[in-house]
């Protein structure tokens, strides 16, 4: 897709779209139509027996896109009443029976600001989304088509459907967000699904899964349920943030970071969503600065029971949290992330069963039956909520994943902090003289020769994985000094692409 604002746009966009088009579909032709401004993508659900029963099950919010690919779905929409709800349906099992069409089916519409929706296509097949619909109308889509397909009727009509609460779904596909979004391959090393009772995960991976270039990324699809589409957000928020995933890269955390967002969590969506919010995979505003508290307390008390249970000469894990301790107990920590800084105190009451931590100014109660640590995965009850950190360790060191960002945090004593301020940051590495391949792919275009001039930033190499083409850009400003891979080549990770020349060389 190609959205073409003045007329001297057009020839290089159309040029593009039949070039991918053409690959794709072995089709060269080009669809052109009118673009609608700050717009909704919502999709109505129909199906319809041979029998002439055509009934719509609701709609799905689908406007959390990127490079037009849907990242989240909702149903209901929080922008569609049961007014316009009605209009839509009507329309899309219109549609249907003017085409005589004979299963489920998804009609897709753009819904622009003042309510007006327009057709977009139909897809004449079940879709990726599609259990949002079922977790809200306890329908089961595939059962239904297998039943139609062996010429039964429908076992309800329009009245008998009933929508219960909200459903939402994240899409995990391997990719670095971190790198534009690149693919990423490989093999799973460690894989944990999250679980609960309004909790579902579709996915067709394991531990052991070799991921490669040839097919699409989406490795798997998370979908929580809830009575309103709060609850059911803040628990799709807590089942990724216990979504364990290594081996490969994945946009696990780029969908928190979109579900946690204060937009997101208010309805206020368009297709837009992440052009205006973000600027690569980051927040265009600060994350919940709370966030980042908790998980210095996770670091924290993750460090105070290793450094207790190397005292006692006991396994960690083994140890809970205090044991041993029968009067009030402060300890002192202090946590850096990033720029921020964070001074954490540990008090623990006699019972033994609550901790008060204090984070900066900030005082939370954590209940120490409900702390578990097992397979890098934390599971915490602070302030009567539970919380689900993923993360790994390697001494003082941390990496924490909670709600969206993934950050290092950095655990030291009063000693040790007190040292550490005398002690200069190691500076960044200087950028490398060679281009080298960010993933296994097949180079469709170099758009530079021996010479030329160029910038960073500057997209060099143009790959084609995983049903997706991705630039390769420049680290550095420079000339060309070498071209090492032609158009149509397999190329690796880690291969070099390309050598150029920077200003300090003769």
């Amino acid at each position: 897709m190609r959205i073409v604002r003045e007329p001297d746009e057009m020839e290089t966009a159309l040029a593009a779209s039949r070039q991918e088009t053409r690959k794709a579909f072995g089709d060269k032709r080009i669809f052109m139509e009118r673009y609608i401004e700050g717009p909704r993508h919502v999709e109505i659900q129909i199906i319809a027996d041979a029998c002439g029963n055509i009934v719509y099950l609701g709609e799905r919010e689908c406007s959390i896109q990127r490079r037009y690919q849907k990242i989240i779905e909702e149903s209901p929409s929080p922008a569609v009443g049961s007014e316009l709800r009605e209009r839509m349906g009507k329309a899309a099992c219109k549609l249907a029976r003017k085409a005589g069409y004979v299963n489920a089916g998804t009609v897709e519409f753009v819904l622009d600001p003042n309510g007006r929706f327009y057709f977009i296509e139909m897809n004449t097949r079940i879709q990726v989304e599609h259990p949002v619909t079922e977790m809200i109308t306890g329908q089961d889509l595939v059962e239904l088509q297998l039943r139609i397909a062996a010429g039964e009727k429908l076992p309800f009509d329009q009245a008998g459907l009933v929508f219960n609460g909200c459903a939402i779904e994240a899409r995990i596909c391997a990719e670095d967000a971190t790198k534009g979004f690149i693919p990423a391959t490989g093999m799973i090393t460690r894989y944990a699904e999250p679980r609960g009772k309004s909790i579902r995960v579709d996915s067709g991976v394991a531990t052991g899964s070799k991921i490669g270039v040839y097919y699409d990324s989406m490795l798997a699809k998370v979908i929580s349920h809830g009575p309103n589409r709060e609850a059911a957000r803040i628990g799709l928020v807590e089942a990724l943030n216990g979504y364990h995933i290594e081996g490969v890269s994945t946009n696990i955390d780029f969908a928190n970071s979109v579900l946690c967002h204060p937009a997101f969590a208010q309805g206020d969506l368009d297709t837009g969503f992440i052009e205006h919010h973000f600027d690569g995979h980051r927040p265009l505003s600060p994350p919940d600065e709370r966030n980042f508290k908790l998980s210095s307390l996770a670091a924290v008390l993750i460090y105070h029971v290793r450094t207790i249970a190397v005292r006692e000469s006991i396994k960690p894990m083994a140890s809970r949290i205090g044991a041993g301790e029968r009067t009030t107990v402060t300890h002192r920590y202090f946590v850096r992330s990033e720029e921020d800084e964070y001074e954490v105190l540990l008090e623990k009451g006699s019972m033994g069963r609550l901790w008060t931590i204090h984070v900066n100014e900030d005082k939370m109660v954590v209940e120490t039956p409900e702390f578990e640590f097992f397979r890098r995965r934390l599971k915490l009850k602070v302030d009567g909520r539970i919380h689900r950190f993923r993360l790994r360790v390697e001494r003082s060191f941390f990496w924490i994943a909670f709600c969206g960002p993934a950050r290092l945090f950095e655990v030291y004593s009063p000693k040790e902090w007190a040292l550490l301020k005398y002690m200069p940051r190691r500076d960044e590495s200087p950028p490398s003289n060679e281009l080298q391949c960010p993933m296994p792919g097949l180079v469709v275009d170099v758009p530079v020769r021996k010479g030329d001039r160029i910038f960073r930033g500057q997209n060099l190499v143009v790959l084609e994985s995983m049903k997706m083409e991705s630039g390769v850009a420049s680290p550095v400003d420079g000339v060309i000094a070498d071209v090492l891979v032609t158009i149509g080549q397999a190329v690796e990770a880690g291969e070099v692409l390309i050598r150029f020349l920077t200003q300090g060389d003769k």
